[in-house]
């Protein structure tokens, strides 16, 4: 079955990189290793009118919408200073970069060219507070990740809602919602979006910063596992949605916020497994961090985290207008 599975991703990529890597012929060189196909990313930089810079094992990339780079033996892609977990490392060959054909379809292609993105309006939107009732969550010296997921959800709702959104909550009050039936909330209201709110922990208490989590692909290790998962889960369908949604709302709350960017990451929780809506999860900030617990304490702060997320929906929202008919 997981066999099956995993060959069923493959054949799903190939038929996505068709329209893309049409016309490019022998242009864009490619490679077969480990059992993977790999692309080589200046190529591709180069045939797209990209302008590409490779300096040692850091290939950088610019024009007039967006700038970024990658690094030798490195997950993170920086794309508009927004730290992106690739889900494969790409691989460093006679001097160059080769991305994997999935990193390409799931992520540089939608940052690159969201018009391939699948159209769909965004009017109404899920907010899932983290915990609650008998769930606290990571526990700091002053307060519970609960009670701070609840007043952010509020923000959230508040700011959206006067941006004419329509916003729905699993919870407005200290309940437990089991993880389960907060997946058949988003399914039985049909929202467009999903975010789930939560708040992080370390026991390294010097930790700070903000993260975005999307589901990750078919196929593909998660960021905290090497291992890869070959289930398809319903929220796979909107991979490349996710993608720029996640990286929108990340860079929203770090331009609100001048929070450490801790990165746009790859998990499989169960409440963006079963979605059906591109749907994010977000770790605003630690708990266990004395001057980030502080900060999450402050309305005017949570207010501030808020609009950044609003900033992340709105620019989202523009990426994936349906194109009107005339």
């Amino acid at each position: 079955m997981m066999k099956s599975v995993r060959i069923f991703c493959v054949i799903a990529l190939f038929f996505l990189l068709l329209p893309v890597m049409a016309g490019a012929g022998s242009r864009i060189r490619r490679e077969n290793i480990g059992g993977r196909t790999y692309f080589h990313f200046g190529d591709i930089l180069r045939y797209n009118g990209i302008n590409v810079n490779q300096y040692f094992s850091r290939t950088s990339f610019r024009n007039k919408y967006f700038s970024g780079s990658i690094e030798k033996k490195s997950r993170k892609l920086t794309f508009n200073s927004v730290k992106i977990d690739l889900n494969v490392p790409p691989v460093f060959k006679n001097n160059a970069h080769y991305i994997s054909s999935t990193d390409w379809v799931k992520i540089f292609r939608p940052l690159f060219y969201p018009g391939t993105l699948k159209k769909h309006s965004v009017r109404t939107i899920t907010i899932d507070m983290g915990h609650g009732g008998g769930d606290p969550g990571a526990m700091g010296r002053i307060s519970k990740e609960k009670q701070i997921t609840l007043k952010l959800g509020r923000k959230v709702a508040e700011v959206l809602r006067s941006r004419g959104y329509k916003v729905l909550m699993t919870r407005n009050s200290d309940v437990q919602i089991p993880l389960e039936r907060v997946c058949l909330i988003q399914n039985r209201h049909r929202s467009d979006l999903f975010i789930s709110l939560h708040i992080n922990a370390a026991k390294d208490r010097s930790i700070s910063g903000i993260e975005t989590f999307c589901l990750t692909p078919c196929g593909e290790a998660s960021s905290n596992s090497g291992k890869p998962g070959n289930t398809n889960f319903p929220g796979n369908r909107f991979d490349e949605n996710i993608t720029v949604l996640a990286c929108n709302i990340q860079r929203g709350m770090l331009r609100r916020t001048g929070a450490i960017d801790r990165g746009v990451k790859r998990a499989r929780f169960v409440v963006l497994r079963n979605i059906n809506a591109p749907g994010v999860l977000v770790e605003a900030g630690f708990i266990s961090n004395r001057q980030e617990e502080l900060l999450l304490n402050d309305p005017a702060y949570l207010t501030r985290l808020a609009n950044g997320i609003a900033d992340g929906v709105d620019n989202y929202r523009r990426s994936v207008l349906p194109v009107s008919r005339r």
